[in-house]
């Protein structure tokens, strides 16, 4: 009987220990130069074929999402603080971004400029960082809450549950693709 409740004992303290030290990997991607980029515990980290880089703002919260469209200038967003973060190719910090405006999503365009979705006007802007101005505006956008968005420098896209609308550089929408629901 002592020797089964000693292994029940080891089993519970090796399942234990297996539970603190799991780790969660939240994001996971790939840049044209095959580095490749996690956030690991609140923590970006961008591996190549020789090094290992990390960046890491405790001060802003979690990372809400990751863009390495450029692989010169990585686009963090900071959802909780408004704040998009630029880094270098070797995460190092080239400049932030503090919104006045609650905004959802930020991702990278072309030059000095981000695109950005404004949840206050329901818009989605084309924003120049440099200049602290908004460059373009969609109309604003009825009856549809995104819930992600993906940009390249010609398109974005926002998706919701139901659908997903396209734009193009000009913040046109140019195609709605309605979602088909899984019976």
């Amino acid at each position: 009987m002592q020797s089964l409740l000693k292994l029940l004992f080891l089993l519970f303290v090796s399942v234990s220990f297996a539970q603190s030290n799991e780790h969660r990997i939240d994001t996971l991607k790939t840049d044209v130069l095959d580095a490749q980029y996690s956030v690991f515990n609140n923590t970006l980290l961008k591996k190549n074929s020789t090094k290992t880089y990390t960046y890491k703002n405790i001060m802003l919260g979690d990372i809400s999402s990751v863009d390495v469209t450029n692989t010169q200038e990585i686009v963090l967003f900071y959802a909780d603080f408004n704040t998009t973060v630029l880094l270098d190719n070797q995460l190092n910090l080239k400049e932030t971004i503090q919104f006045q405006n609650n905004i959802s999503f930020s991702k990278k365009g072309i030059a000095n400029t981000l695109w950005i979705f404004n949840a206050d006007e329901n818009k989605l802007q084309h924003y120049d960082y440099k200049s602290k101005k908004t460059l373009q505006s969609s109309q604003s956008i009825t009856n549809f809450e995104p819930i992600e968005m993906e940009s390249s420098l010609n398109f974005i896209k926002l998706i919701g549950k139901n659908k997903t609308l396209i734009f193009n550089q000009y913040l046109n929408l140019i195609d709605t693709i309605i979602h088909k629901k899984n019976d």
